[in-house]
């Protein structure tokens, strides 16, 4: 039996071509912690960076031995950098946000809650796409759609933030790869392991400085990727069966 983690929670985060984002978030992430966690550590993935992302990552974390510093020697993209943050992380709970914050990490205590009131996973649902422009809102949407219709998802996001026990992610092994669908594989296979599954809306805040990474490429992959999980999960015969409820934050929607 693994022994049970010290640290209350990891927050993964990772970051490419972010140089700008690092300190900022680190920042945040650090005031809002100390107040909700009675443990906890910040793990910061440079995911290859042609910039000075891991020089920033590093002076931030300077000083705070809370905050752990990693690096991919070659951009190995999203997917891959948050699941070796996720694999080496400490927590008894852990939960990714992007470096751009698009989860207000102010929000983390009420996530929390509820991971400390017995969830095993937390779908933290975007409360509005307002911040989105009028292609992101349809590729969006359209995401949503399908998912639903293909797995019979109760939640109306699998790809903005979740937090998950540590029992869950030993459990599970992620077989796709697409953007969009390791965090909905892991949501669904939760769901058809017969863990506990909450969910809550939370406001979603448009990034302030830097692009964003959504291209029409990783769009059509991910979609393919889409109709693979199907088909994986539909091979294990994976029904949802778990416990699911949720609720919204109160909040303000756009930043």
């Amino acid at each position: 039996m693994p022994e049970p983690p010290s640290i209350e929670l990891s927050i993964v985060l990772p970051a490419y071509n972010e140089e700008s984002a690092v300190a900022g978030a680190v920042a945040t992430y650090l005031r809002a912690l100390e107040e909700c966690a009675t443990s906890f550590e910040i793990v910061v993935i440079d995911d290859g960076s042609a910039d000075g992302t891991f020089a920033a990552a590093e002076r931030a974390a300077a000083g705070h031995p809370a905050v752990r510093v990693l690096r991919n020697e070659r951009n190995l993209g999203q997917v891959a950098t948050v699941l070796r943050g996720i694999e080496e992380s400490l927590g008894e709970f852990v939960m990714h946000n992007g470096i751009d914050l698009p989860f207000d990490p102010g929000d983390t205590g009420k996530v929390l809650a509820r991971l400390r009131d017995g969830a095993d996973v937390v779908v933290v649902e975007r409360a509005d796409r307002r911040a989105y422009g009028v292609v992101r809102k349809l590729v969006s949407w359209a995401n949503v759609g399908l998912v639903r219709t293909l797995f019979g998802s109760p939640f109306m996001d699998h790809n903005f933030v979740q937090a998950y026990r540590r029992r869950v992610l030993r459990s599970i092994t992620v077989e796709s790869r697409g953007v969009s669908t390791v965090t909905t594989e892991l949501i669904l296979k939760s769901l058809a392991a017969g863990f506990r599954v909450e969910s809550l809306a939370a406001p979603y805040h448009a990034r302030m400085s830097g692009h964003s990474s959504v291209t029409l490429t990783k769009v059509v992959y991910s979609m393919k990727e889409l109709f693979r999980l199907r088909w994986i999960l539909r091979r294990r015969g994976g029904q949802s069966r778990g416990k699911v409820k949720g609720e919204r934050l109160k909040g303000t929607g756009d930043r």
